[in-house]
C-alpha cells in the first residue's frame, strides 16, 4: 500500500503551497518518488549475477513492484502537475491503491515465510522485508485516519445530504463549512 501511500501524500502535499509558487514543490516531488526505483533496481541486478537460491518468489514479487513503483511515479507526476485531476484518474488511483495493498500484504507474508533467503540472497531479503513493513505500516496509517476522518465528518455529509447546501454551498459561496473549505479544499474532497 506505499505505493498508494506516496502517490497520495504527494498529491496533497503540492496543494499546500501556492499555485505560483509550486513548480520547485513539483519537481522535488517526482525525484523523491523517482529515488523509490533506485534501491529495487539495484536488488534486481545483484540477484540476476549472484547464485543465491531462494525458495520463496521474493524476486517475481519485487519484479511485481517495480511495475507498480514505475504506476506510482506516473500517478506522483500527474498529480503533481494536473490542476484540477479528472476524476477518471482518480478512480483508477484507487484501483490502483487496492492492487497495492494486495501486493504490499502478499510481499510482507512472503517475506516472512522465507527460511534460506536471509542467507543466501540477504538484499533481496532485506529489501522485501522493509518494503513489506512499510505497506503494513502505511495501511495501518490509513486505515487509521480513514476511520478518524469518516467518524469527523459523517455528521456534516448527513445534514448536508438532509437539508441541502446548508454546510457548503460553493455556487452562492454559504454554508458552515464554506471558509475552511475555501482556504484548504482538501477537507472536502471525498
Amino acid at each position: 500500500m506505499w505505493y498508494y501511500f506516496v502517490a497520495h501524500c504527494a498529491y496533497h502535499f503540492t496543494r499546500w503551497f501556492p499555485k505560483d509558487a509550486r513548480g520547485k514543490v513539483r519537481i522535488t516531488v517526482i525525484l523523491f518518488a523517482l529515488s523509490f526505483i533506485i534501491p529495487q533496481l539495484y536488488v534486481v541486478q545483484v540477484e540476476q549475477t549472484g547464485n543465491g537460491f531462494c525458495d520463496e518468489p521474493l524476486l517475481n514479487i519485487t519484479v511485481a513492484g517495480i511495475v507498480f513503483t514505475f504506476a506510482m511515479i506516473a500517478f506522483t507526476f500527474l498529480f503533481a502537475i494536473m490542476e484540477p485531476v479528472p476524476w477518471q484518474l482518480k478512480i483508477a488511483f484507487h484501483f490502483f491503491g487496492f492492487g497495492s495493498l494486495i501486493l504490499g500484504m502478499v510481499l510482507f507474508a512472503s517475506t516472512l515465510a522465507t527460511l534460506d533467503c536471509k542467507e543466501f540472497s540477504p538484499e533481496l531479503y532485506y529489501l522485501c522485508l522493509s518494503l513489506g513493513i512499510f505497506s503494513v505500516l502505511s495501511t495501518v496509517f490509513y486505515l487509521y485516519f480513514l476511520v478518524g476522518f469518516l467518524i469527523i465528518m459523517l455528521p456534516f455529509w448527513l445534514v448536508n445530504y438532509l437539508w441541502p447546501d446548508s454546510v457548503l454551498n460553493r455556487r452562492e459561496r454559504r454554508g458552515v463549512c464554506y471558509e475552511p473549505v475555501k482556504c484548504c479544499t482538501c477537507l472536502w474532497h471525498i
